[in-house]
């Protein structure tokens, strides 16, 4: 028997121990750091960089080394007519045979030019005898030509300069940048949210403990109801208002579990963790922030707070970089409504050789007969009479522009505002925690002394009972104004662009980001 009660203790430990070891602590920078590797919108966001960053590398293919190449052979048999002389040659049948390769490797530079380098083969021979001298060579003797050209194109109107040829490129290196700095404002975004769903759960948690504590002292005033009845001092009616009071507690205090149990779920969500990891969460460690140790001054500078905006919201960033991009469009749209001007310089060689045999293949570019050499220049104009593609990309980039400045307009007075509300918020929540607590004060003391005068006989149930719900309210109230001092910290903070700190795309939450008020001194 001492050995089974031995074995199902060490059992039960273990089994604790394992629980245990699968909570998730639930600490403020721990659970946001978790975040950062859980959370949907931080994920897609990360996504969209790499995405911008694939579009970077469509740009690059602008400026790639293309090559091209054909190869074709041609197998041809013509019928003489009767009278053709060249009847006494060959039976009645020309047969011929002709090999074309070709092959070009061209490059545009981002300085706008187009360089291109080219070669040709031409190979043919037939079952006529005799050459173009009208020599006797034989059938099926073979002619090879080869030609190397090498060209420069240089845009004198249309996608001139090495700014217009780069555009495409310069716009996509902004949306990187401008999708990095939403991502930087996601995450701040999100760990917002976290925090915000933390006081909550934290909130919950300490509810709970107050409505619990509440139970208990009206169990102990049934306890004294009791023991007044007993000595004659309370009617016998007095117990069925203690006990509807009781059955009333019981209730808030199940209500109170359910609030515990959906803020711990709603907590999860906010990270990213599945129902089964949300539930894993313990119970919150990290208390509410102090106002005294938090860093709050009164009469703090509004000013001084935009500026913070300003100098480190992401979004704002974000904007900046989608702004520069639309104008290098517009500039591009305005380049493409001039008519295509452009100027090619070119040089080429190319000989001949003729007979039969591989070596004739490559001799051809380097034989002394047939050798020609030259170098030239051509001017290439294009353009569309009405132009309405141009036209109407430029009325489009014009346009955008215009919106892009309203875009901008309007998130700085946002920005503004939503400081403006955030530091109020913070104002008024440290006058409302003030309150709050001496109210809290004010309350256990009434109750306590009407608790008293209740054991002694001067007062009635009623009036004791009424005391007790005033102070749980005002202990709630307190926890209440406690989260909202909490939140105003964190949405101050968030709003200012100090909530988070990155290196490269690692991001981390500030250890004082949810306890203290930004510093704009430094």
């Amino acid at each position: 028997m001492r050995f089974n009660y031995i074995f199902f203790a060490v059992l039960i430990a273990v089994v604790q121990n394992l629980q245990g070891q699968s909570k998730i602590k639930c600490d403020l920078i721990e659970i946001s750091s978790i975040a950062f590797d859980k959370s949907p919108n931080i994920k897609r966001n990360y996504y969209a960089i790499q995405n911008a960053e694939g579009e970077l590398q469509v740009q690059w293919s602008t400026f790639d080394f293309n090559l091209n190449s054909g190869l074709s052979y041609q197998n041809s048999r013509l019928n003489l007519y009767d009278d053709d002389p060249r009847n006494q040659y060959i039976e009645r049948s020309l047969k011929s045979n002709n090999v074309d390769f070709s092959a070009a490797l061209q490059k545009r530079f981002r300085t706008s030019q187009i360089a291109e380098v080219s070669l040709r083969y031409l190979y043919n021979d037939s079952n006529f005898p005799l050459n173009t001298f009208n020599q006797f060579v034989g059938q099926f003797y073979g002619n090879h030509t080869g030609v190397i050209n090498l060209s420069l194109t240089q845009p004198l109107l249309r996608g001139r300069g090495k700014k217009i040829a780069t555009t495409g490129e310069q716009v996509a290196n902004l949306y990187i940048d401008k999708n990095k700095f939403d991502y930087e404002f996601t995450n701040s975004y999100e760990i917002l949210q976290i925090g915000i769903a933390y006081w909550t759960y934290y909130t919950a948690f300490k509810s709970l403990d107050v409505y619990i504590e509440n139970e208990n002292r009206v169990r102990n005033v049934l306890e004294i109801t009791k023991e007044l009845i007993k000595a004659d001092k309370k009617p016998e009616s007095d117990m069925a208002q203690v006990n509807a009071d009781l059955t009333n507690q019981e209730r808030l205090t199940f209500t109170a579990r359910q609030n515990l149990y959906n803020a711990r779920l709603n907590l999860g969500r906010a990270i990213g963790l599945s129902d089964q990891e949300s539930e894993q969460l313990g119970d919150p460690t990290s208390d509410f922030p102090m106002v005294d140790q938090s860093g709050y001054k009164e009469n703090i500078d509004k000013k001084a707070f935009i500026k913070s905006a300003k100098d480190n919201r992401a979004d704002l960033k974000a904007i900046q970089k989608v702004t520069e991009a639309v104008e290098l469009q517009y500039q591009l749209a305005q380049n493409n409504l001039k008519p295509q001007l452009d100027l090619t310089g070119f040089g080429y060689y190319g000989s001949t050789s003729v007979g039969n045999g591989v070596d004739k293949t490559f001799s051809s570019f380097t034989h002394n007969q047939g050798q020609d050499v030259g170098i030239g220049a051509k001017l290439t104009f294009s353009f569309a009479l009405n132009n309405n593609l141009a036209k109407g990309n430029y009325e489009i980039n014009k346009i955008a522009v215009k919106d892009q400045a309203v875009i901008s307009d309007n998130t700085q007075r946002n920005v503004d505002l939503n400081v403006n509300v955030a530091l109020n918020n913070l104002n008024n929540s440290v006058l409302i925690l003030e309150k709050a607590k001496e109210s809290m004060g004010f309350h256990k003391e009434a109750f306590d002394n009407e608790k008293i005068k209740f054991q002694m006989g001067l007062t009635t149930l009623l009036n004791l009972m009424l005391f007790q719900e005033r102070f749980t309210y005002s202990e709630l109230e307190y926890l209440n104004a406690e989260q909202q001092f909490s939140n105003a910290i964190i949405s101050l903070r968030h709003e200012t662009g100090t909530l988070i700190s990155k290196e490269s795309l690692n991001f981390k939450v500030l250890q004082n980001a949810f306890y203290t008020v930004p510093n704009t001194e430094n």
